[in-house]
């Protein structure tokens, strides 16, 4: 390494990289651990086929394809495009954006009208050079890895440009904060897709400058998660979302010991956190961040409620004197400062408390309230396995109120009816609020159309509520 290029992968290449859950095809009948050898070797073996091209949308499903994909892109001075989903319409819009552009697939369905790469078509065959012959690409450091996007929750998606320094300094600096205090090797399992930051971070980029060995699959109920973690061996790692977290928790099923769980993507209760670690009997950090940046803080949650920065960033006030509780992160990593969507509190210079952002304040009847703490309240109502207080569009002709979706889980939809369920989430709210903060309409549904990552998209959400009305 020097000081305008950084390797694609830093680690021994005798090191464990991956762990294929099931045959994938490009692999054929192989099932088990892939050497970082094996790895670089795909990632060489794919590269030679990829279409010329400035920018590679990648879709694919599969996580370890994703990885071999993401770093032949680059490998190639491809850009890796990273969409908030994998919707047609998505993939023609960044097409259209980006012109040079073609999809690299794993079999996901794709829009005829860009050109693709599917690579089941190609056969990816192991390392076959001596340890020491094997060479790790040297990327430059300015170079443009990947743009990735937001998830749109709150309004339209916006792109952010990631160097290949952001991502290297990034790693280094999360790896000090995300994985767990021992030398072996870490096993991870992730319950959220390469394609978002959260998962990018953690079960993409970390397996690629540390010891850190990721499960190719994404599970996403709780006894799935709970079968492929009795596969991987100890010490376990879990990286994941507050809606899997409870899902996980109101399963009543028992799982492996996890030395490190990770949670972000949204909010996490205190009394989740404090459940989720005595089910499985290791340490749970939640991490704030954010698409433009990236990782940022961290908090065991069951413990604390401050945030503490990592170590390579700082917070600075924006010096808008109409909202002192905004800020701007700044690190030498980044290829811009960034104005934070959140509101912050600070507590002395590395730690601070999270307010929510400016979206999350409402005023009704004349009275301010918080969504982030109305949100609470229904996540923390027995038997709720899912749920969101918004405030629609706000309709001229009458008065504004909330609204709220809430998903119970099944055994308790199987014993009460909905009324009685809609009365024991009114009955919280009302022991809790003002009435003018009291969710009506209140609809029970199956489930809410959130994103692979977690997110939920206001347009998707108000789509849903107008479907309900």
């Amino acid at each position: 390494m020097t000081d305008t290029y950084a390797p694609l992968v830093n680690r021994s290449v005798d090191d464990w990289i991956a762990y294929t859950k099931a045959p994938i095809a490009p692999l054929g009948d192989h099932i088990g651990t892939v050497s970082v050898a094996d790895f670089l070797a795909h990632v060489h073996q794919l590269a030679q086929h990829l279409p010329d091209a400035g920018y590679a949308l990648n879709l694919c499903e599969n996580r370890y394809l994703f990885m071999v994909a993401f770093c032949a892109a680059i490998v190639r001075q491809q850009t890796n495009l990273l969409p908030p989903n994998k919707n047609i319409a998505t993939q023609e819009a960044l097409g259209q954006r980006y012109r040079d552009t073609y999809i690299l697939h794993d079999g996901v369905v794709c829009a005829e009208s860009m050109p693709q790469f599917d690579i089941n078509s190609l056969t990816l065959s192991a390392n076959t050079e001596a340890s020491s012959e094997i060479a790790i690409p040297d990327i430059a450091l300015d170079f443009l890895s990947a743009i990735t996007f937001t998830s749109g929750s709150t309004g339209e998606s916006t792109p952010s440009h990631k160097p290949w320094r952001t991502f290297v300094d990034s790693t280094h600096i999360n790896g000090n904060y995300m994985l767990p205090s021992t030398e072996r090797l870490v096993w991870l399992l992730a319950t959220v897709p390469g394609q978002h930051m959260w998962g990018l971070e953690t079960s993409i980029l970390l397996p690629l400058m540390a010891r850190v060995c990721v499960c190719d699959a994404r599970p996403l109920f709780a006894k799935d998660i709970r079968s492929i973690l009795t596969y991987l061996p100890e010490p376990r790692m879990l990286v994941s979302t507050p809606v899997h977290l409870r899902a996980m928790v109101l399963s009543g099923l028992d799982f492996p010991p996890i030395a490190m769980t990770l949670c972000a993507t949204a909010p996490l209760a205190k009394e989740l956190a404090v459940q989720a670690e005595t089910l499985f009997r290791g340490q749970l950090q939640e991490v704030y961040g954010c698409s433009e940046v990236g990782s940022m803080s961290y908090r065991q949650t069951s413990k604390v409620d401050c945030w503490t920065i990592f170590n390579g960033l700082s917070f600075i006030s924006s010096g808008n004197n109409d909202d002192d509780n905004k800020y701007i992160a700044r690190g030498a990593h980044l290829p811009a400062e960034v104005l934070l969507q959140d509101r912050l509190q600070m507590v002395g210079e590395r730690q601070f408390r999270l307010l929510g952002r400016n979206e999350d304040m409402i005023e009704i009847a004349g009275k301010r309230g918080s969504l982030q703490e109305l949100n609470k309240i229904l996540l923390a109502t027995r038997g709720v396995l899912d749920g969101v207080v918004f405030l629609p569009p706000e309709d001229k002709a009458s008065v504004n109120r909330l609204a709220a979706l809430v998903v119970f889980d099944g055994q308790t939809t199987s014993h009460e009816n909905q009324e009685d369920l809609k009365e024991r989430v009114m009955e919280q709210f009302r022991e809790r609020l003002d009435p003018v903060f009291l969710p009506r309409p209140l609809h029970i549904v199956d489930a809410l159309p959130r994103e692979a990552n977690g997110k939920l998209p206001r347009k998707k959400l108000l789509a849903l509520f107008e479907s309900l009305s």
